[in-house]
């Protein structure tokens, strides 16, 4: 019997779907799958990852702007007779060239997955007009577009299909991870924390790219006043994006950068966690964060904004969700330093939610099966 070919639709950049697709391969069964990952801009620099767990990669770098005929070309060769599934990820509508493409070329499975609720473009009038487009194309979308339409959450499905999609035919798939990788282990805390240089310190932690999406901005701002308070408060900040050196001048202008910590893009994500006593993540729109579902699976207390999806709330006790306003954030921070909270893994309650990818990969197998 032959293995289902998968092609998975666009990478772009290190960030949440990237994670989300890789972490979805490393437990697929190859016996029964293929997967091709497309990458769309050059030197991104982590196609190893792809490539070591056994996956193709290929490349379509014309712009569809620019070069559509050459575009168009590139996407129908690379589809003609070569793929069973075509899983496409995105956060807003921009074309819908490759679903049509995918159905023209006869693919027996078309999938849309939502990652994302808005829109993540720094400058606001090109911001403006991508939404512009966005809200265009939802009234174009017609449901024979594609075969499946999927979700990381209800909030990115409605933002995305809208009305056009009865809810009954969306499938909501879990930004699920491997929980056991995670799992709190006081060893490995001092460990990080002693390599770290913060073994005294409360370390405020934050996971992702400097996009205006995830609000340095604001964080910086709360851990300014934090930092007032509690003379020992650190900030880590892990992950690299558009916005780093802005945030990066914001922190020297505040006279902090001896508190902060930028680590930059980091393959120890699990070790990390352990080192941190809180995580922050105040973003300004959320999908569902892969980093808010690892922090908790870490025992960590976290603290997000109420524009992260209710679904992000795994273990609710480990869990506060605020609004955008900065004495809120700071007078919760300040607690937690000073709380007799209690650190500990509740690892049941992800296999329980579908958040443990040894189960939910059956989810993502069945889907994919012809």
């Amino acid at each position: 019997m032959s293995k289902i070919r998968v092609l998975q639709f666009p990478i772009s950049a290190n960030n949440g779907v990237k994670t989300y697709a890789l972490n979805n391969w490393k437990f697929l069964d190859k016996s029964r799958f293929e997967c091709d990952f497309v990458i769309v801009r050059p030197n991104l620099g982590f196609e190893g990852e792809f490539t070591k767990q056994g996956a193709g990669v290929k490349y379509i770098l014309s712009s569809p702007e620019k070069e559509s005929k050459q575009y168009i070309e590139s996407i129908r060769k690379l589809l003609l007779g070569n793929y069973d599934v075509v899983h496409l990820h995105t956060s807003y509508w921009k074309r819908l060239l490759i679903e049509q493409i995918a159905m023209e070329c006869n693919i027996p499975k078309v999938i849309v997955h939502s990652h994302n609720t808005q829109i993540d473009i720094v400058d606001e009038s090109k911001r403006k007009q991508a939404e512009k487009v966005h809200w265009e194309l939802r009234e174009k979308f017609d449901i024979n577009l594609a075969t499946d339409f999927c979700a990381c959450s209800w909030a990115a499905a409605d933002w995305l299909f809208g009305p056009k999609i009865p809810r009954e035919q969306i499938k909501i798939l879990h930004n699920a991870i491997d929980i056991e990788k995670f799992a709190y282990n006081p060893s490995v805390q001092a460990k990080c924390r002693n390599l770290l240089g913060v073994e005294d310190n409360f370390v405020m932690g934050h996971i992702g790219r400097f996009s205006a999406q995830k609000n340095h901005d604001f964080l910086i701002d709360v851990f300014y006043e934090v930092s007032k308070e509690l003379t020992n408060a650190k900030l880590m900040l892990v992950g690299e994006g558009p916005l780093e050196n802005l945030v990066r001048e914001k922190v020297e202008r505040l006279g902090i950068m001896d508190k902060v910590l930028f680590l930059g893009q980091r393959q120890d994500i699990p070790q990390l966690l352990q080192a941190m006593d809180v995580f922050c993540l105040p973003s300004k729109f959320e999908g569902l964060p892969i980093s808010l579902v690892e922090a908790q699976a870490s025992g960590l207390m976290c603290i997000a904004s109420i524009q992260v999806p209710e679904e992000g709330t795994i273990v609710s006790t480990h869990m506060a969700r605020l609004p955008l306003v900065l004495e809120k954030w700071v007078a919760a921070l300040i607690e937690v330093a000073r709380s007799s909270f209690c650190r500990q893994s509740s690892l049941s309650e992800f296999v329980e939610q579908g958040y443990d990818l040894r189960h939910s990969v059956i989810d993502i197998e069945k889907l994919y099966s012809l």
